[in-house]
């Protein structure tokens, strides 16, 4: 973006705010979410575009929100408004990139954007000691603080799954040395008190107190991230929650002591519904929900029903598994659905508050709406599997008595241009299992390098049918060939030049048979909000031009350099025989004077 653009909307910022000092841009009323003073619902897609042989864990991080991957999300952007989506949420960025093309394109496509502020596990944003703690915060804060004038950010997610005990923050809360609060973070059905398939505790207990000790830090930490993330910025602040150890309770609790967060979250995969959670979160805050993730994958795996463990099926194999297109766009509308049957779009939510029932008993004005996962399959989150072999198969030391329950002995697979089955065993999932790479309303086809055409699931229709009413429309979507072609096309040179040299053998199917078709964006430079310039034309020598349509300049030159050199060549050829016809002439005509 440009210095004048951002110069101008950080002017318009001024004005609006001078004008209106109590004039908010994007705010919670009761439990509506008003957008430019109107209610608005969420319609999200969770997107993290990772390419296949691309992973988070390496460079650029995930981070494919730069100019440099203009052709990633400009790819994407027009489709997902087309199905019908208005937000986007991605799970994190280097601060120290600049996002300002697309965040610009994301507002151009007429979307907005909720932007997680990425801590990672407690190892990697400790939050033992108050300094540690104060150290994330400010953090958040100066990230809050670069893009606090745009207006496709509406919402930032401090962390994400804090609560989970996978990822270790309840357990630097609870056992800070200075303050204990003797928390055993275990599963309940292990002797812990981290609910896993049992109840709530029981008041009074030890791990009632405990755990309220644990969750009272949770939530203060949350609220301190808040406050100051609102003193920089004119955004919503929430939390993405894990839905796991019975979060209405502690929100019931503890929840006070998170007052300027906006609203509780949560990531809910209960199967084709929610269950009760609109209901349990309802009546333990006046705040509304947001689902900051929901809905299955699109792989239909035996091992979810298999009794032996581990699993040795795999991707293609004769085991019965199979791409299960149906049952992915089948629960995520009737997700959709319930989401808005529960929606606080209706006048009166501006007014609701805890226990709010509606006239049929159902929960009302509980939710904002949610964030359908996930925009493409990402065939790098096998890495990481919940449930692995360690080591995995192929290793020569691998042992069954190292693998998880009902792990895939292929995983955790680190090889991300492999489609792995890696996963858990989930009983609410449509075949009893969670496939994590196969959640892609879209599925990715390798292109070169970092280009992949996507084509659309089931799922892209029925959802774009459901928020639109508009039909299919399979011209939307690109393969390889027209995504290349695209960028890299076959176009005649120009006619009528003159000294136009014959054109050389052709040296591949695009850049006018007069180059290659380059798919590395380090070697095609940056896009912008606007267009993309990766894939691009390598131009054989001699040739120019966008798709190697055009003589180089330097040919020009040579050309014109070589037309002065023979024009000189036969003046001086001209000028040496005329030269010699002239002293002819004059020798004979001395001759004849001589006679």
């Amino acid at each position: 973006m440009s210095t004048h653009a951002r110069l101008t909307r950080s002017l318009l910022s001024l004005l609006v705010l001078a004008g209106s000092a109590s004039a908010k841009r994007v705010e919670v009323r009761g439990r509506q979410l008003l957008l430019d003073g109107q209610p608005f619902e969420v319609r999200g897609i969770c997107y993290s575009p990772t390419p296949i042989n691309a992973s988070v864990h390496f460079a650029p991080y995930g981070d494919y929100f730069t100019a440099d991957f203009s052709f990633i999300w400009l790819r994407d952007l027009r489709l997902i408004k087309a199905m019908g989506a208005n937000m986007l949420r991605v799970y994190g960025w280097l601060p120290e990139n600049d996002h300002s093309d697309f965040l610009d394109a994301v507002e151009a496509h007429g979307l907005k954007l909720m932007a997680t502020f990425y801590m990672g596990e407690a190892s990697e944003s400790p939050v033992e000691t108050e300094e540690q703690r104060g150290k994330v915060v400010r953090r958040f804060a100066e990230q809050v603080r670069q893009y606090r004038d745009h207006p496709a950010l509406i919402i930032w997610s401090f962390g994400n799954e804090l609560n989970g005990v996978w990822n270790g923050y309840l357990q630097q809360l609870g056992h800070n040395p200075a303050a204990p609060c003797a928390w055993d973070e275990r599963y309940d059905d292990l002797g812990g008190c981290w609910i896993h398939k049992g109840k709530p505790p029981v008041p009074g207990s030890q791990c009632y107190n405990t755990s309220y000790c644990v969750y009272s830090r949770l939530f203060g930490l949350i609220n301190q991230a808040a406050e100051a993330a609102k003193a920089e910025a004119d955004v919503l602040i929430v939390s993405a929650m894990a839905d796991v150890d019975a979060l209405y309770e502690k929100v019931a609790r503890a929840g006070h002591l998170a007052p300027s967060l906006d609203a509780w979250t949560a990531q809910v995969y209960r199967g084709n519904t929610f269950g009760d959670f609109f209901g349990t979160m309802s009546d333990a805050t006046d705040k509304p929900v947001l689902l900051t993730e929901y809905g299955v994958d699109a792989y239909h795996d035996v091992c979810g029903t298999q009794a032996t463990t581990p699993c040795y099926n795999r991707f293609g194999d004769e085991s019965g598994s199979y791409v299960d297109e149906a049952a992915q766009a089948d629960y995520a509308l009737k997700l959709t659905r319930e989401i808005q049957s529960n929606s606080s779009l209706q006048e009166h939510c501006g007014r609701a508050k805890r226990g709010s029932t509606d006239e049929d008993g159902y929960p009302n004005c509980a939710t904002v709406g949610g964030f359908l996962m996930s925009w493409v399959d990402e065939y790098w989150k096998g890495a990481t599997a919940q449930a692995k072999c360690a080591p995995t198969y192929d290793d020569p030391d691998f042992s069954v008595a190292t693998c998880d329950d009902h792990a895939h002995v292929t995983c955790g697979n680190w090889n991300a241009s492999d489609h792995d089955l890696c996963g858990y065993k989930l009983d609410a999932a449509p075949d009893g299992y969670v496939n994590e790479e196969w959640f892609g309303i879209t599925t990715p086809t390798t292109c070169g390098d970092d280009i992949n055409a996507i084509a659309p699931r089931d799922i892209f229709w029925q959802m774009r049918h459901h928020w639109t009413g508009a039909g299919k429309e399979p011209s939307l979507f690109g393969s390889c060939e027209t995504t290349l072609s695209e960028k890299c096309a076959a176009r005649e040179l120009p006619t009528g030049l003159p000294f136009l040299p014959p054109p050389p053998p052709p040296s591949g199917g695009h850049c006018s048979l007069r180059g290659q078709c380059v798919t590395d964006h380090r070697i095609c430079g940056p896009g912008d909000v606007n267009s993309s310039v990766t894939p691009c034309c390598a131009c054989d020598s001699g040739f120019a031009g966008s798709t190697c349509e055009q003589l180089d300049a330097r040919t020009y030159l040579a050309l014109g350099a070589g037309s002065v050199l023979v024009g000189l060549l036969v003046l001086l050829a001209i000028t040496t025989v005329v030269g010699k016809l002239f002293r002819a002439e004059s020798a004979a005509r001395a001759a004849t004077e001589l006679k």
